[in-house]
């Protein structure tokens, strides 16, 4: 056995036989197994394996705890744009499925006409004087210079 073997026996489980034996002969596998053994952890206390079984229970209740604050709100709000999205689909969709109203065809109808009634003036009592009735106005308008 040589000594990256050894290596690999020594971090992973209890060492074999074989490699108990090169780890008594070879001073660098020596040094090796004295730097593993100081970076492995030492073994679970009672306590230590208590905490850990109770550690995702205090988790999960700490985690809870701070998930209620605001959290009808939050539920609200997500609700309420769900709803508002699930009304524009529905929308869009009844829009393309329903039938599109076909404009009735014109109606031709002959209506006649009647001539409207023309009022008949009287002039015969009237003030008619020149400034009043009978005025024109020509374009250009001639000037007292033209007269």
């Amino acid at each position: 056995m040589n000594c990256e073997d050894v290596e690999l026996e020594l971090s992973g489980s209890e060492p074999s036989l074989e490699a108990r034996a090169h780890l008594a002969d070879c001073a660098s596998c020596q040094a090796t197994a004295r730097l593993l053994g100081l970076a492995t952890l030492p073994p679970l206390t009672q306590n230590e394996r208590l905490l850990l079984n109770g550690l995702s229970a205090s988790t999960h209740e700490a985690w809870r705890a701070r998930r209620s604050r605001g959290e009808g709100l939050r539920r609200f709000a997500s609700l309420a744009l769900a709803a508002g999205l699930g009304a524009l689909l529905a929308s869009a969709v009844l829009v393309k499925t329903l039938p599109r109203a076909v404009p009735a065809e014109p109606q031709v109808r002959t209506v006649l006409v009647a001539a409207p009634e023309v009022p008949v003036l009287d002039f015969d009592g009237a003030n008619l004087s020149d400034d009043e009735v009978f005025f024109e106005v020509g374009w250009p308008s001639p000037t007292e210079g033209d007269l």
